[in-house]
């Protein structure tokens, strides 16, 4: 038997069927589950969740065109960003053009025991930083409690606030993943 640090497993388990039941739900008549998150991503200010590390000509201090940013942020129940954690969001954005970047990451989400990280890894492109439009990138697989699911996320802004005029932003996105069960 495994005990959590710190605490009794009957405390673990009650902990790990909360979060299950906050991001787990399945819908009536389709063969998919549904997770729903929220990441939460800060980029070009203090305390950033997310990195520039490369840029044309090596300027790290505004978003356009050619540069790439390391993101590594937490995942939440809801907008709060000091609500439950469920887990991280790390990965790299490519912008590769005015109003379109690249994603690439993966999603852990954290099941309290679980001795191997239960992950979904996300590719695609999506509109720029500053769109609140609902978009898609595709799930291209998971690990751990997710092996082998595959299917789409919608991503949709639902909070920001931008820093002048080079790309300095707060972002709070909400995730919406539609996978194979």
């Amino acid at each position: 038997m495994v005990m959590a640090k710190g605490g009794s497993l009957v405390a673990s388990a009650a902990v790990a069927a909360i979060l299950l039941i906050v991001c787990i739900s399945s819908t009536p008549g389709v063969s998919a589950t549904t997770y729903t998150f929220f990441v939460h991503d800060k980029i070009l200010v203090p305390n950033a969740t997310a990195i520039v590390v490369a840029g044309p000509g090596g300027d790290l201090t505004k978003l356009q065109k050619g540069v790439i940013i390391v993101v590594d942020t937490v995942i939440t129940a809801t907008a709060d960003p000091n609500s439950t954690q469920l887990g991280k969001f790390e990965g790299v954005y490519i912008i590769d053009g005015g109003v379109k970047y690249r994603i690439q990451a993966t999603i852990i989400i954290d099941f309290p025991l679980d001795l191997v990280e239960s992950t979904f890894e996300v590719l695609g492109q999506r509109t720029s930083f500053n769109s609140t439009d609902d978009r898609q990138v595709a799930v291209v697989g998971g690990t751990g409690f997710f092996l082998g699911q595959t299917g789409f996320a919608s991503v949709q802004t639902v909070y920001q606030k931008l820093y002048g005029d080079h790309g300095a932003q707060i972002n709070t996105q909400q995730w919406i993943l539609a996978v194979d069960k």
